[in-house]
């Protein structure tokens, strides 16, 4: 079976390699190349709706025209997904797969510890550390630093993941202790897994110079910009996955695109019909 992949980053580099090794021609794209039955596309597919992340020369809406038997992308928008499927092409989401996020949250967590253990002036144990929400990857960054000796707490809006969190050896408070003045006064680091502005400027405020924000959700304005000359320093780092692991992060796709094919494809064979250039 042919694939045409999409991705201007290593990871695609890997995963396209992946699915070489599995047996599928796995093809990188280039303008004026003819598609393959099936695209594995970008994380997120299109980032204006209107043309693939990383070709602005090709319009997402063309690659329906081109009549694909299968479309693999990551956070597909709904409208994009209903329209394949009017089109009688079939559409995975492989952000929807529970191996491929969870294998992603592990690698965004080991890259967010690096950070962490690079930047910091003072040894794991003597960095007391909030981590704001506790999904997957909050989960694995609590686990990796509790093993440190870091002090850890976490702060989750759900009291099971509270529960959680103190059953494997942190501290835990509401989100909604955030509001408190002084609330995250206690810690040198500050970790912000949750989409989602949990953090009230008056909370970075409270923090002591020579403190870390480190954002690692999407979304720019989930944490406060620090007030300039406050010694408070944020970090973004989205998608690290892809920018500091692309061999295992390409690995993870690979793997995922290739249990999706065979879920649309159980016999292994795709149509090889022809598909037209976008």
């Amino acid at each position: 079976m042919r694939v045409t992949v999409f991705g201007v980053d290593r990871r695609f580099i890997y995963a396209a390699e992946y699915l070489s090794r599995r047996g599928y021609r796995a093809e990188r794209y280039a303008p004026g190349a003819g598609l393959a039955p099936i695209l594995l596309l970008p994380v997120p597919a299109s980032r204006d709706g209107a043309t693939v992340t990383g070709f602005p020369g090709v319009p997402i809406g063309d690659l329906l025209a081109a009549r694909p038997r299968l479309i693999l992308g990551g956070n597909l928008s709904g409208g994009f997904t209903a329209a394949a499927r009017r089109a009688g092409i079939a559409v995975r989401d492989y952000m929807n797969a529970e191996t491929f996020v969870l294998k992603n949250a592990s690698l965004t967590s080991d890259a967010a510890l690096g950070i962490l253990l690079s930047e910091s002036s003072a040894a794991p144990r003597e960095n007391p550390t909030a981590i704001i929400g506790f999904g997957r990857i909050g989960k694995f960054l609590s686990r990796g630093l509790l093993s440190l000796g870091c002090p850890v707490t976490v702060f989750a809006r759900d009291p099971r993941d509270r529960t959680m969190a103190t059953l494997i050896g942190a501290r835990a408070r509401d989100t909604e202790d955030l509001g408190e003045a002084g609330a995250l006064a206690p810690y040198r680091t500050v970790v912000n897994t949750a989409p989602a502005r949990l953090v009230p400027r008056a909370a970075v405020g409270a923090l002591a110079p020579g403190s870390l924000l480190l954002e690692l959700a999407s979304g720019e304005g989930n944490l406060p910009n620090p007030d300039p000359g406050s010694g408070v320093t944020l970090r973004r780092a989205n998608g690290l996955p892809g920018r500091v692991f692309p061999e295992s992060a390409g690995l993870a796709l690979g793997e995922t695109a290739h249990d999706l094919i065979r879920e649309v494809f159980p016999d292994g064979r795709a149509e090889e019909e022809k598909t037209d250039s976008p």
